[in-house]
């Protein structure tokens, strides 16, 4: 009886999912050369998400170095998101628990759509229900938005299974808790996971795919929304996925040529591996024209030799790729007209 009560104080009181069908940058923080926040560019990053067909953010997460900005970097960067009119996720995860509630409540009270939280990553959750209390504890301080849980396992190391979260998070009743950005498909239990999260009670909570370059993985197993950094300057190509598998399905027939548009995007992913991380996507950014300065340390300068590397691996993807508005710019910020990906795409009959 108490189980059913609970469940059905949630169904009336709950906060409902955004349920997003499209895209989520996972946008870059911008800085100048003195790696100071520089919060002017995100108009011009928000007019290329436009060009591409994106119009979600994600702000402050794993590409946006969340955790090397000071909480009131991290206010100042959403707010001015928020003056924008892309649909704002704030990424609230913090090392300290009283930071992630702050960061909630601001984002709250400054007009985000949702919330999401990483864990702490250095005091990890030693247990399930630990890691299902620290969320909560989140959660609680933004009662009106959607509250997402980022399960990023590579970067922080928590490794738990999301439905062993969920029904943990269900026993505290967290009434705004409305699914998981889940990062960590590619690590067990992965996609075995994901799936049984997508159809557990008939769909009660939202599913965002994490890695884009297994989208068409994600998409065959029901997840509509997803969350990446390459959408940074690459949306359209990734929207060509999506609208493709939307409008024709993954048979025999259209296969191939869906298969050939994500492997365009893992090649992208190869030609930023030098540096790892958040540098070569800044880079890329760049060279696509719009200037969001180098990442803040520990990771190290951009040097001219790496410049020149990443540089001639982005001319070298576009060469090949030059119908893609990336494509189209350069280093100068020309750009063409976007062209969707997928209206390219013939399929036999």
């Amino acid at each position: 009886m108490v189980l059913l009560f609970l469940c059905l104080l949630r169904s009336v009181s709950g906060v409902a999912p955004l349920r997003i069908d499209g895209l989520v940058a996972a946008v870059l923080s911008p800085f100048d050369a003195a790696q100071q926040l520089n919060a002017s560019v995100v108009a011009a990053q928000r007019e290329y998400l436009r060009a591409t067909g994106v119009n979600y953010v994600f702000v402050c997460g794993t590409t946006g170095e969340s955790v090397s900005l000071t909480v009131k970097e991290r206010e100042a960067l959403l707010e001015a998101w928020l003056q924008t009119d892309a649909g704002v996720i704030a990424h609230v995860g913090a090392e300290a628990i009283e930071d992630a509630k702050a960061l909630a409540a601001h984002a709250q009270a400054r007009g985000a759509i949702a919330i999401g939280a990483m864990p702490p990553s250095y005091f990890k959750p030693a247990t399930v229900e630990a890691l299902a209390h620290t969320l909560a504890a989140t959660c609680a301080a933004a009662p009106r938005l959607p509250c997402y849980y980022y399960h990023i396992p590579s970067m922080t190391g928590v490794e738990f299974a999301m439905m062993d979260l969920v029904s943990s998070v269900e026993a505290l009743n967290v009434t705004n808790f409305a699914g998981v950005k889940y990062t960590g498909l590619d690590t067990s239990p992965g996609y075995k996971d994901a799936q049984r999260l997508v159809d557990y009670a008939d769909g009660r909570y939202e599913v965002f795919g994490g890695r884009e370059e297994m989208m068409l993985e994600s998409l065959a197993i029901g997840i509509k929304g997803h969350v990446g950094s390459q959408f940074n300057f690459l949306g359209d190509l990734y929207n060509g996925v999506r609208t493709s598998f939307e409008h024709n399905g993954l048979t025999s027939v259209t296969a191939p040529a869906l298969r050939a548009l994500q492997l365009r995007g893992i090649a992208a992913l190869e030609a930023q591996t030098a540096p790892s991380g958040v540098n070569a996507q800044k880079r890329f950014m760049r060279y696509a024209g719009v200037d969001v300065g180098d990442a803040r340390l520990p990771y190290l300068p951009v040097t001219d030799d790496i410049d020149q590397h990443l540089s001639s691996s982005f001319s070298s993807f576009c060469e090949a790729n030059a119908d893609l508005y990336m494509c189209g710019g350069g280093g100068g910020g020309r750009r063409r007209q976007k062209k969707d990906v997928y209206d390219e795409i013939v399929y036999a009959q």
